[in-house]
């Protein structure tokens, strides 16, 4: 055995000394091949960033090339990183003998083929150099945009501030449409049957912002509402389930995905569509519903909806809206029940325009841009999204001197808006937003071509795909999740993305929670999975399409459940078939980004996912096809950064998990095994896995800067490596065993030296009072949580000058302890005073409370006391919105008419709830008394 160990290695080192010469300088060329593909991206930016109407079919061509080409460069680079580079696992003396030769022959012969690939990819580069000298595409044709000359952070800070401060600017125009179709919704509320409105008009007119605004200002008229979005590619067989799922969480008001019913009833994801229906008719037969069914495309899919909406006799009713006057006449019976949304006249447009660009504390356009904006105005055709895209890309150039930009982006809109504000011209005018937005903004619109049609897109989940991917760049002083942040942001402002709200709730907790979101418009969305695919950015497979991509596979985007029962029956069965097995066939080697949102099947796929070498991010939330035995190849995918289990059947985390050292973000989402070799993730930022129990050696992870539903079962040493993570911001833990005095010590410590942090969320179901002995909480803290019994309200939390939001439950604490420390915080917007969170009979706001930033206070009070909730005069004077929650105790509301400030009051509780009438009553008397625009909304639930 020795003798043959050393007859192996003798023989490997002769073989190493007749190839030294030829694999020699392979690290080197890797090195140049960079620097080539360095040079690669800086021609691809000097394109994105050119004037676009000096770029034609033949520069788009050579691109195209460029891109591939750099695209296959990274992929060698990655190769040599993750074989040759990366250090074998440390072997024990005797399997040395045999694997060591073995590894180093293996590594050997890798370098021969890696450095024939450098070589071919280094003449590629030179042969697409010739070519562009050869067709004559010369970098002084392609002359920089004027639009990426710089802008001030100041100029872009205070419009995003403008329209922040305004919201109402989205209602120019439509307010007087809401107003006239609200009336004739509620005009025969004495015609106890059911109606269906509908709301037509092509896209981008603001049917979906119509039919939002509607069930703002509808809301108290009607005990239950909901709104659901169809899409093009609605299919009543394999898609009703989903929307009736949305359907009835909406109407029973969940607070998180697949929480039980009443009793022993199924859980709504496990209902099937008869059961969704039956339950929604249930909790309908005599309720007055409003509902809303956005954007259907055909009579068959509105046909499969209406059949499984329920017939009451409370005045219900339900709006769809749509871009086809078929699909609205077959909604509708009568044409009096039709609204024809209609574009914005000159006046509005211009209104909307210079509120957009010129802000909207009495702006006004300069006289010298007056008769661009005329042109501009009159090619967007009254498209309010036209005019907020273009408005949008000016709101940086409102002075008379940028008249020039104006000229070029009048005659760069497009002759198609001229004539008729159709589709199509709104497709000139998206892209030509996307056309002016600077290069690395490209790259990340381009990227949510990747989500399906109508989808909410979670901010964390978006921002940390993005840097796994490498498009957010480096910048002195910030992290890459803030430059992510500062893209999102930016996104938002230029209006090429809809912020939105996802509940995000957390299963440890007793309330959901909304986190930032965003959407795509419709429009935006076709132009940027036009763009990706004509890049080779993206690649998707299912619904319209198709089931085998083109071309090198980098992104890969599973869209449907089943394409082959999609396809129509004229395609032929041979069709058919290579849709379904066009994935199963595909080259998997280059693909860097896998995205599933089919929740079944694909199983050979899920088989194969060991070939995905060079896979960055895996997104597999919902997809139940995963099982456990996948999880050990997904395991050997070392330079995954991102990886999504959400909603997926894994029960166990193997322990190989601590090998993927890249990996960056990791979101299981549903309890699960979790082994304690995940502390050798250096590099790991986001861990959310509930109820893991966090294990010693989390100090290790020095990068963490979220961890999320984690427990904490009293470990000292634990504990005190919690305060070893200098970069942690958010916090949510449950302390799950009876705190020892040294261990409360150490943890209060910890958290004291934790200043980086932003969100702690504590909660126990012993006690909190490890909270009073924090010396110095963290300076920087925005949302802070307790949840469990506390003896007296800490000190410390007076001192959080940034404390935005505060949340309180189970606390039975004094409430002049609670308002007198919170009441002079000078950010708080926002308190949660939970269930038996205040032990007083009587909950006082004072004169003294003022509380100079607040504007949300949620009372969800349910138990004994407070009997009494009182508001003096000069007290919360900037309180806006205001939740009561009646339960079957006695409850008086006083002084609701010292809240000068008030907007909005919510009242939840029993239908029959001698205290909700009495609140509703005084709410009543409190409006005749108030001017007609300074009236109270109010909004009552009843359950």
């Amino acid at each position: 055995m020795e003798s043959a160990a050393q007859s192996i290695v003798s023989n490997l080192g002769q073989l190493l000394v007749d190839e030294v010469q030829e694999i020699r300088g392979v690290g080197d060329k890797v090195v140049l091949l960079m620097d080539e593909l360095s040079t690669m991206n800086a021609f691809l930016r000097m394109i994105s960033e050119a004037d676009q109407s000096t770029v034609d079919h033949l520069v788009r061509e050579w691109e195209k090339q460029v891109r591939e080409l750099a695209y296959d460069a990274e992929d060698c680079a990655d190769t040599y990183w993750l074989r040759v580079r990366r250090p074998m696992a440390p072997l024990q003396l005797p399997h040395i003998i045999v694997k060591w030769p073995k590894y180093q022959l293996e590594k050997l012969l890798l370098r021969r083929t890696l450095a024939a690939d450098v070589k071919a990819l280094l003449a590629r580069t030179t042969t697409v150099s010739e070519r562009r000298v050869r067709y004559g595409i010369d970098r002084a044709a392609l002359p920089r945009s004027p639009w990426f000359a710089p802008v001030s952070a100041a100029s872009v800070s205070t419009n995003a501030l403008r329209r922040a401060d305004d919201p109402d600017d989205q209602f120019v125009g439509i307010r007087e449409q809401v107003d006239t179709l609200a009336e004739r919704i509620k005009a025969d509320d004495d015609d106890r049957s059911l109606k269906v409105f509908s709301i037509v008009g092509s896209g981008g007119l603001g049917k979906t912002t119509l039919a939002v605004e509607l069930c703002r200002q509808l809301e108290a008229d009607f005990q239950r509402q909901a709104l659901v979005s169809v899409s093009q590619a609605f299919d009543g067989g394999k898609d009703m389930k989903g929307l009736m799922a949305r359907l009835l969480k909406q109407i029973v008001n969940l607070k998180e995905d697949g929480e039980q019913t009443q009793g022993n009833q199924p859980k709504i994801n496990q209902m099937d569509v008869e059961e969704l229906s039956s339950k929604l008719k249930e909790l309908l037969k005599d309720k007055r519903y409003l509902i809303v069914i956005d954007d259907v495309w055909s009579v068959p899919a509105w046909e499969a909806i209406r059949v499984r909406l329920p017939e009451n006799k409370c005045s219900s009713r339900i709006i769809v809206t749509t871009r086809i006057e078929t699909v609205a006449k077959a909604s509708s019976v009568s044409e009096d029940l039709v609204h024809h949304i209609k574009p914005l006249d000159l006046h509005d447009s211009k209104k909307l325009f210079v509120k957009r660009v010129f802000g909207s504390m009495g702006g006004t356009c300069p006289d010298g841009l007056k008769d661009t904006m005329d042109n501009i105005l009159k090619k967007c055709g009254g498209l309010p999204l036209a005019i907020v895209s273009i408005a949008s890309l000016l709101a940086s150039y409102n002075s008379a001197e940028s008249v020039e930009m104006w000229i070029k982006v009048s005659n760069s809109i497009g002759s198609q808006m001229e004539s008729h504000p159709t589709l199509e011209g709104m497709r000139q005018v998206i892209t030509l937003s996307y056309d002016y937005l600077p290069h690395h903004l490209k790259a990340c619109m381009m990227y949510l071509s990747i989500f399906p049609e109508d989808y909410v897109i979670a901010k964390d989940r978006l921002l940390y795909r993005w840097i796994a991917e490498g498009l957010v760049a480096k910048k002195r002083g910030l992290t890459l999740f803030d430059v992510a942040e500062e893209y999102f942001n930016e996104l938002i402002s230029r209006n090429m993305i809809q912020p939105n709200k996802l509940q995000v709730t957390k299963k440890t907790y007793s309330h959901a929670e909304m986190g930032e979101a965003c959407q795509v418009h419709d429009t935006m969305l076709e132009v940027m999975v036009s763009k990706s695919q004509d890049a080779n950015f993206v690649s998707l497979v299912g619904r319209q399409y198709g089931g085998s991509p083109y071309g090198k596979v980098r992104r890969l985007s599973i869209h449907a459940n089943d394409d082959n029962e999609r396809m129509s029956q004229n395609k032929g069965v041979e069709q058919r078939h290579h849709a379904r097995h066009g994935i199963e066939a595909m080259n998997l080697q280059q693909v860097r980004s896998l995205t599933i949102f089919q929740s079944e099947g694909l199983e050979k796929l899920l088989n194969r996912i060991g070939e995905f070498k060079l896979l960055r991010v895996l997104d597999l939330e919902d997809c139940k096809a995963l099982q456990d035995k996948h999880m050990r190849y997904v395991c050997r995918l070392y330079l995954l950064r991102f990886l999504r289990l959400t909603g997926t059947r894994i029960s166990k985390m193997p322990s190989e998990i601590g090998d993927l050292e890249y990996l960056e973000s990791l979101d299981v989402g549903s309890r699960m095994y979790m082994p304690p070799t995940v502390t050798k993730l250096h590099r790991l930022e986001r861990l959310r896995v509930p109820w893991w129990t966090l294990p010693r050696g989390l100090g290790n992870m020095k990068a963490l800067r979220e961890v999320d539903w984690a427990q904490l079962k009293g470990d000292v040493q634990v504990a005190r490596e919690i305060g070893e993570l200098q970069h942690l911001q958010v916090l949510y833990i449950t302390v799950v065993e009876d705190p020892e005095e040294e261990f409360s010590s150490v943890l209060c410590s910890s958290l004291s030296k934790t200043c980086a942090l932003r969100s702690l969320h504590l909660y126990s179901g012993r006690t909190l009072d490890s909270l009073l002995h924090v010396s110095s909480p963290p300076p920087l803290l925005q949302h802070l949580t307790m949840m469990g019994p506390i003896s007296q309200f800490p000190d410390w939390i007076s001192s959080l000058k940034h404390l935005a939001e505060f949340s309180v439950e189970w606390a039975t604490l004094a409430a002049d302890q609670l308002l007198d420390s919170l009441c002079k915080l000078p950010s708080l917007r926002s308190i949660r005073l939970g269930m038996r969170s205040c032990k007083d009979r009587e909950l006082v706001a004072r004169t003294t409370h003022s509380f100079p930033a607040l504007r949300i206070l949620d009372l969800y009070l349910a138990g004994e006391q407070p009997e009494v909730v009182e508001f003096e005069q000069g007290s919360m004077t900037k309180l806006e919105t205001l939740l009561l929650e009646f339960s079957d105790k006695e409850r008086r509301i006083v002084g609701i008419d010292n809240l000068k400030s008030l907007k909005e009051v919510k009242l939840s509780g029993w239908e029959n709830n001698p205290s909700l009438q009495r609140a509703l009553q005084q709410l009543k008397e409190e409006n005749e008394n108030r001017r007609e625009s300074s009236q109270i909304k109010v909004v009552v639930h009843h359950g």
